[in-house]
């Protein structure tokens, strides 16, 4: 009778190249790695539920060899498929909750391939990390592991995610400015969504913002409304009340202009710095200067035309 085969696959931690292992007997979920002194080297297998018992002792009979990383196995196909032995239902497990990512942040495929399990993670098309998706395996840690040159960790392994998206923003947390005490955003739900809707550039503004304010008689609480009210002021929306877009104008005041959302400080779209704004927060209160002081001015040719091609690009 043949002796039935299993192919597995998986991410290997130094090279994070796939690769794959034929083996027959017991399923297994690891495929153990260690170091000899020259890099990592494959060591065996395990069919151990979890991964610190999959790394426990290595199987090399070299006294210097030291396992330290197991990855996880997935099973790429059977060659001989048989009749299979009953198998203990899988215990239901809860699905993840997707939170919305960073503006800027993406997580896409690495290849078209079918199954593949190699994601790229950017940040406004810059390359900051990868995640690998190792959700087939079922395993309780987190079924998608994070990987960024700029971890300090061994293996540059930044840790294990149970959604994507989150793997994706353990990553982009390396890469974000400080806040007050270290932390990287606010802590409520609707600042944090607000503060991550932000261009990448004031994000980090707004962190160093509220770790300046953090001087030991504000709470982070408190500095991070501060610095969110602060960036609303250096870069006013549509009007809240009117829904009109806002209109700002230099010093010279000749013509009315679009401020520019992405650029740190007052920016004109047209690249200058503008001085009032067509509506603004003070004390709380909404205020706008008399509609002959900004509205009745004619408009900007250079806002206009930045404008159109932010818009076509954004269609495109």
């Amino acid at each position: 009778m043949a002796r039935t085969k299993t192919t597995y696959r998986t991410i290997h931690p130094e090279t994070n190249e796939e690769v794959t292992f034929t083996k027959g007997g017991r399923p297994i979920r690891w495929i153990t790695w260690g170091d000899l002194g020259k890099g990592l080297v494959h060591f065996g297998y395990s069919s151990q539920e979890t991964y610190a018992k999959a790394v426990k002792a290595p199987r090399s009979s070299n006294p210097y060899a030291k396992r330290y990383e197991a990855t996880a196995a997935t099973v790429v196909e059977d060659e001989t498929p048989t009749v299979q032995a009953s198998t203990v239902e899988p215990v239901a497990v809860e699905e993840p909750q997707v939170h919305p990512m960073r503006a800027g942040l993406t997580v896409t495929p690495d290849s078209p391939r079918r199954g593949e399990m190699k994601l790229n993670v950017e940040l406004d098309g810059e390359m900051i990390g990868v995640v690998f998706d190792e959700s087939p395996a079922k395993l309780a840690r987190g079924g998608f592991a994070a990987w960024s040159s700029k971890c300090r960790n061994r293996g540059g392994i930044v840790g294990f995610y149970p959604s994507k998206e989150d793997a994706a923003e353990a990553i982009a947390d390396l890469h974000a400015a400080d806040g007050p005490g270290g932390n990287k955003a606010p802590g409520f739900a609707k600042r944090r969504a607000r503060f991550f809707a932000l261009p990448t550039v004031r994000r980090d503004s707004v962190a160093r913002r509220a770790a300046y304010l953090y001087d030991g008689t504000r709470t982070v609480t408190a500095c991070w409304a501060a610095a969110l009210e602060w960036d609303e002021g250096e870069h006013p929306g549509p009007d809240p009340q009117t829904g009109e877009p806002v209109y700002v104008r230099t010093h010279s005041a000749r013509t009315r202009h679009l401020p520019n959302p992405t650029k740190l400080g007052r920016r004109t779209l047209c690249g200058q710095e503008w001085q009032l704004a067509s509506w603004y927060r003070h004390n709380g209160e909404i205020r706008r200067p008399d509609s002959w002081m900004i509205l009745g001015l004619p408009d900007c040719g250079g806002c206009a035309e930045s404008h159109a091609a932010r818009q076509a690009r954004a269609a495109a």
